[in-house]
């Protein structure tokens, strides 16, 4: 446990040691609550009740950055019991009026690296106009000529913006009504949505949910001044988690996924949640579905298992997955119709397919997700003990692999990738739960994790040092 302990104790800045006062920058969706699952880890592996008193004050510090609570609207205009993120994570837009200062054209930019990013619109000739969008960590600068706000002219500017549109960029434009036929001109700063994303959701609600079970399953472990906030916590989860039902969809055979609503102002509006992130919301279903034993939790999360399981293909005993679900839009890629409203997104009219493995370090969602609905007795079968050994010939065939002279963490699981990077071999203690299923998981292990996770120090390296404490 010394190795938890001192992450925690060098968290610095937005990463720790307390909780920002919101999540415009992902950070309690993607760094708190990786801490926030390391103190549950460890309240359950020792018993001792001060890390369940230090869980629930995170939890609080958290509950208190929610967007109602903070009276923070998303892009709809609603504020709702959730964290919304923007900043990198969402679509950034910008409206430029016409010269009489109407709105007359939305630009909207896809991640990523929209941050310090400008759209210059420069006159021409016969009240036509070019549009530039351009930032400094962009590789190239996206230009427009010979635009119109005229909604009659073969050059509208929405239209040639979708005929000129490109994956890399990802510009698209929407034209206002306007009662002014000429473009202001000048220079613009997008900025980006505030949008509630399910992923984050799920991070942020899985440990006040397992929290919940703690409590009901090991008592002792759970001092009574925090089971007194326990049906607060239970309710927050519940109500965040249902903020996102709008999202929720199952395919022809019963593969159950979070996807982004086609009008939602991010880089994949209309498609299908990576495979880890839908199961971030998987895990809080999980749990949810012990504690309150709603017959619509274990559905879902039953459906979620059945998405993970339909993706594994075993060769020789061992598994690969594919960072994006199979049945999915972005794994199959799309193509422009012509009309923004058939696209099936308002972003992207086109993408090509992205049939990628799964990454090692999202892959820590995935693996948590599946020991955990695995051990769960109360679930539905999905998982066979087959599934579990080959996920976890995975890690020891396909994630470590000898590199010159030692064992080195690859890139991703599908055995054929480059060699991972320091910081995500940081993250191999993810698979130690696996060591139930294959032995040589732990020996493997210890073989490449490194003694102290590289600068700087995150919320993910004191979820691993709780793993190595809990299955070390």
């Amino acid at each position: 446990m010394r190795y938890f302990h001192a992450v925690e104790q060098g968290l610095t800045g937005v990463s720790g040691p307390g909780v920002p006062a919101d999540n415009e920058a992902g950070v309690i969706g993607w760094g708190t609550s990786w801490r926030m699952q390391g103190y549950l880890m460890l309240a359950e592996r020792t018993g001792d009740p001060r890390y369940a008193e230090r869980l629930a004050e995170l939890v609080d510090q958290v509950m208190e950055a929610r967007d109602d609570v903070r009276n923070t609207e998303d892009h709809r205009g609603r504020s709702r019991p959730v964290w919304s993120t923007s900043g990198k994570f969402t679509v950034s837009s910008v409206v430029i009026p016409d010269t009489e200062g109407h709105p007359a054209l939305e630009v909207r930019v896809c991640p990523p690296h929209t941050r310090h990013l400008r759209v210059t619109v420069e006159p021409e000739p016969e009240g036509r106009f070019a549009l530039t969008v351009a930032g400094p960590k962009r590789t190239h600068a996206f230009t427009v000529n010979g635009l119109s706000l005229d909604p009659a002219d073969s050059r509208r500017a929405d239209r040639a913006l979708y005929a000129a549109y490109e994956q890399r960029s990802g510009v698209t434009a929407r034209l206002l009504p306007t009662p002014h036929p000429h473009i202001r001109s000048g220079t613009y700063t997008p900025r980006p949505a505030m949008v509630a994303l399910a992923a984050q959701t799920g991070m942020i609600t899985y440990p006040m949910a397992g929290l919940v079970r703690l409590a009901r399953e090991h008592p002792a472990a759970v001092p009574p001044s925090v089971r007194a906030r326990l049906d607060g916590y239970l309710d927050a989860a519940v109500a965040a988690v249902r903020a996102h039902d709008e999202q929720w969809a199952t395919t022809g055979d019963g593969r159950g996924h979070y996807r982004w609503l086609p009008d939602e102002p991010v880089s994949f509006a209309g498609a299908e949640l990576p495979t880890n992130e839908f199961l971030a919301m998987g895990r809080t279903l999980v749990q949810l579905a012990v504690v309150t034993r709603d017959e619509e939790f274990t559905q879902r999360a039953a459906a979620m298992a059945r998405a993970l399981r339909g993706d594994l293909t075993v060769r020789n005993g061992v598994a690969t997955w594919p960072y994006w679900p199979s049945f999915g839009r972005v794994y199959k890629g799309w193509s422009a119709t012509g009309s923004p409203d058939d696209d099936g997104s308002l972003y992207r009219p086109s993408y090509t397919p992205v049939t990628v493995p799964e990454d090692v370090t999202h892959a820590l969602i995935d693996i948590d997700f599946l020991r955990l609905y695995h051990n769960t007795p109360t679930l539905p079968p999905v998982f066979t003990s087959g599934d579990m050994r080959a996920v976890a010939a995975t890690f020891t065939s396909h994630v470590v692999r000898r590199h010159r002279l030692r064992s080195r963490v690859r890139h991703d699981v599908g055995g054929n990738g480059r060699a991972g990077t320091d910081r995500e071999q940081a993250h191999v203690a993810a698979w130690l739960p696996l060591r139930e299923w294959s032995p040589a998981v732990a020996r493997k292990v210890r073989a490449v994790q490194p003694d102290f996770p590289p600068p700087p120090l995150m919320g993910v390296d004191t979820y691993c040092g709780a793993l190595l404490a809990l299955w070390g």
